[in-house]
């Protein structure tokens, strides 16, 4: 199996101090990818304008609306599966990526053909030494989603290159038998725990999902959605993650997952009176809501991103 030609789609939504700088850093990969694509999410700051004249290399695909996370993504994966990738690296547009990355990261799905995709250890750019992402974990009968290594120096995990539950999209190299097995990304999931989703449809396939840890990317984390907990976050991390486990998980796991759910709920609204953050609580309520729910088989109200700016 061959991961050449491999593509590189960049999702951007506004934010255009980070997709230069994003872009500078893929343009100097060594070696390089056959093509760099930028999937302008429908940005208002010009994005798709400046980044034509500045990078006349790079493609830009532009989108009249925000699709959002998931949308966007599989309109890039679209045209570089239409124009003949073999591999595709996602990358949102708040990431920096080792020179070498990319060769690290085609080696390690070269290797096996049963790898779907392939993530780098991704570290946060304020902390560069600091892990972000080390393979995802998604925990059994609980259900509980989490990124392995987080908020751990560098040089106090050190691990070797793994099968994992998940891979972020964040981040992460795809292999085109896979998108074309499993699919592309879930929309439904609006934002958050698409990744999480495509990689568990991918294991039910037979296919691995593989972190090698010398590929190396810093991320501006939740730089496009707002550091730290925002009411955005709050409300569709737990939205999207009823979605996950009533797709994903035994019936029997859901009433565990219910109570782990409302605990990790509980302590964030903890955290938010302490702050004093009614808004980001008053979104946890909704949240946690709408995941019982969604668990229960009903649905919950329509709700855009645009519900929580």
């Amino acid at each position: 199996m061959s991961a050449s030609p491999t593509w590189i789609v960049i999702l951007a939504w506004n934010q255009l101090r980070f997709t230069r700088e994003c872009l500078t850093s893929v343009l100097a990969l060594d070696p390089g990818a056959a093509r760099v694509l930028l999937v302008d999410n429908g940005s208002t700051d010009g994005t798709a304008e400046a980044v034509r004249a500045e990078f006349p290399e790079v493609e830009v695909l532009r989108l009249e609306k925000n699709l959002y996370f998931a949308g966007g993504v599989n309109e890039g994966l679209r045209l570089a599966l239409d124009r003949g990738a073999g591999s595709v690296l996602l990358l949102n547009n708040d990431v920096v990526v080792e020179r070498t990355a990319l060769k690290t990261l085609c080696e390690a799905l070269e290797a096996d053909p049963t790898r779907a995709a392939v993530s780098p250890r991704i570290y946060y750019y304020d902390r560069p030494d600091v892990i972000w992402f080390a393979g995802g974990v998604v925990g059994k009968g609980f259900g509980l989603i989490r990124h392995r290594g987080v908020n751990q120096k560098d040089e106090k995990l050190r691990d070797a290159p793994r099968a994992v539950d998940y891979v972020s999209l964040a981040a992460a190299l795809l292999s085109r038998g896979a998108l074309e097995t499993v699919g592309l990304l879930d929309p439904s999931y609006v934002i958050y725990v698409e990744d999480v989703d495509w990689s568990a449809r991918a294991r039910a396939r037979g296919y691995a999902l593989w972190y090698t840890p010398t590929a190396k990317v810093w991320h501006h984390v939740s730089a496009t959605s707002g550091g730290g907990l925002t009411p955005l976050k709050a409300y569709f991390r737990l939205r999207s993650g009823a979605l996950y486990l009533l797709r994903h998980t035994a019936p029997w796991e859901r009433p565990l997952s219910w109570a782990a759910y409302l605990g990790w709920t509980l302590w964030l609204l903890a955290r938010c009176a302490l702050r004093g953050d009614g808004r980001s609580a008053g979104a946890l309520i909704s949240g946690f809501a709408d995941f019982t729910r969604i668990l229960l088989g009903g649905t919950p109200p329509v709700r855009t991103p645009g519900t929580f700016a």
